[in-house]
């Protein structure tokens, strides 16, 4: 059974995705069909999801090394290290100032040239282990780390900077920069929001009882609200400045058993799309006022017995989910229906 994180991408028609068995794969959504599949030799797992730059694709694998394939052909460009690996790799790369920068499981942050591969510096070591990927913002890096700590770090060359920020308790998502505001989640099952040069957060969600679960996907802000799916298969929204909540949904099963938001939400023109980990897709318009317990645009179910926990992405009405069975679901907003899939599986 394929079991893996590595979430969906799509450029200019095709959608790249990564296995658990370490394969890069590329799909040709006008023919539905795989167009190429790179192997990691030795095959490594791969949790990151793809990142596509220029005429290259860029991903990380478990076995603590960066490739860089060609989006036509999927040959490699570039691996780094070019022999022996550096930490695992769980949080996917970012690009920026053509450089690619990585988080790596021996803690520390890894800054690459985009074209060659090339070295160009890493970071003292920021934890036992980094999961979360960085977040750049101007020259600088943001790094959370599961020990309560969030670091800002120089893009340039890795130095720290003198600010950072502790919290009692770890932190469970990727960072957020919105304004000069980080919001960020946490394992004490609150949302922070944490203004850059601050020792206290600006706010804290829930602000007193918190949350049934972790707040482990990244929340998504946008003209200054804050949308965040949650462990306890709810979506809270919030005023990003205030802290205030506007309105939440619950995502429920048949039986009205909440179900897990493992996946960021994703905002497509003035649609938000939440995937809960059943499979279960909701639309919401933005564009109409929402009460306290929202009632979705519409529902849509990818199929029974489906379990989703990767990021996905959506594109002119398309919503593009990798299921942890190693199928890419394609949803057609409009239709409200699964418009196609393919499997990743390679038959043996």
């Amino acid at each position: 059974m394929a079991r893996g994180w590595s979430g969906t991408i799509v450029h200019d028609g095709i959608v790249y995705v990564g296995t658990v068995d370490g394969r890069v794969v590329a799909v040709n959504s006008s023919t539905q069909s795989q167009q190429w599949s790179y192997s990691i030799d030795p095959p490594a797992t791969i949790y990151t999801t793809p990142l596509v730059n220029g005429d290259l694709v860029y991903i990380g694998t478990y076995s603590g090394q960066v490739y860089a394939l060609t989006i036509i052909e999927g040959t490699d460009r570039w691996v780094y290290p070019r022999s022996g690996s550096i930490g695992s790799i769980v949080g996917s790369p970012v690009i920026a100032n053509e450089t690619i920068y990585v988080s790596s499981s021996d803690g520390m942050l890894y800054a690459l040239d985009t074209k060659y591969g090339d070295f160009k510096w890493k970071s003292e070591p920021l934890a036992n282990k980094l999961w979360t990927s960085p977040t750049v913002t101007g020259d600088t890096l943001y790094a959370s780390t599961f020990d309560g700590n969030i670091y800002a770090v120089s893009a340039e060359t890795g130095t720290l900077l003198d600010w950072a920020f502790e919290s009692e308790a770890g932190f469970a998502s990727t960072p957020v920069i919105y304004e000069d505001i980080i919001y960020v989640g946490s394992f004490d099952r609150h949302l922070y929001a944490v203004e850059i040069g601050s020792d206290t957060p600006m706010w804290k969600f829930p602000e007193e009882k918190p949350a049934d679960n972790w707040f482990w996907a990244a929340p998504i802000v946008n003209e200054g609200i804050v949308y965040a799916g949650c462990l306890d298969g709810r979506v809270y929204v919030i005023d990003a400045e205030s802290g205030e909540e506007l309105w939440q949904f619950e995502s429920s099963d048949t039986q009205g058993k909440l179900v897990p938001i493992v996946s960021s939400p994703v905002l497509m023109d003035n649609l938000l799309i939440v995937v809960d980990e059943s499979g279960a897709v909701y639309v919401f318009d933005l564009s109409t006022e929402l009460e306290d317990e929202a009632v979705p645009l519409k529902a849509i179910s990818i199929g029974d017995d489906v379990d989703v926990k990767s990021s996905f992405c959506a594109q002119e009405g398309l919503v593009y989910i990798r299921d942890e069975d190693n199928w890419i679901h394609v949803v057609d907003i409009d239709k409200g229906e699964v418009s196609w899939k393919v499997s990743l599986t390679v038959e043996e």
